[in-house]
C-alpha cells in the first residue's frame, strides 16, 4: 500500500467511532421491488440487517438488487416453489446474477442465499 493511501485510510478511520471499526463494512443497497409483495417483504427484511444499509431510492454507489424477470412458480403438494433470477449492479455495471429457488413457506432459503450472493457481489465475500 502506498504511503499516501495508508495515511489517507488512517485519517479516514480516525472519524469512524471505535465501535464501528470492528464491525463489517456497511453495504449501501437498493432493492428494486418485484411484482410479488410477499417476496419483496422477505427480501426487504433481509436487506435491512447488517452489514446492509437499505435505501428507499436508488443512490449513486449503492449495490442494486433487482429481479428483472418473472418469478417462476411450480405448484406441488408441499406448496409452491418459487424460482427467480436476481441481478446485482453497481453504478450501472453488472456484477453478476444468481438464481434463487425456495418454497413459498420457507422464503428464508432464498433470502439467506441472496444475502450471501449480495455480499459476494459487493466484494465482501459470502458465507
Amino acid at each position: 500500500m502506498s504511503r499516501k493511501l495508508a495515511l489517507l485510510t488512517a485519517g479516514a478511520l480516525a472519524f469512524v467511532p471505535k465501535g464501528l471499526q470492528a464491525q463489517e463494512q456497511a453495504i449501501s443497497v437498493y432493492f428494486e421491488p418485484s411484482r410479488n409483495q410477499q417476496l419483496n417483504n422477505a427480501i426487504t427484511a433481509a436487506l435491512t440487517q447488517a452489514p446492509f444499509v437499505l435505501h428507499a431510492q436508488h443512490i449513486p454507489g449503492a449495490l442494486v438488487v433487482d429481479i428483472p424477470d418473472r418469478i417462476g412458480v411450480d405448484r406441488t403438494a408441499d406448496g409452491s416453489t418459487w424460482t427467480f433470477t436476481v441481478t446485482f449492479t453497481h453504478d450501472g455495471v453488472s456484477l453478476g446474477q444468481s438464481v434463487e429457488s425456495c418454497n413459498e413457506h420457507k422464503l428464508s432459503d432464498c433470502t439467506e442465499q441472496l444475502i450471501s450472493d449480495a455480499k459476494s457481489a459487493a466484494g465482501m465475500g459470502g458465507n
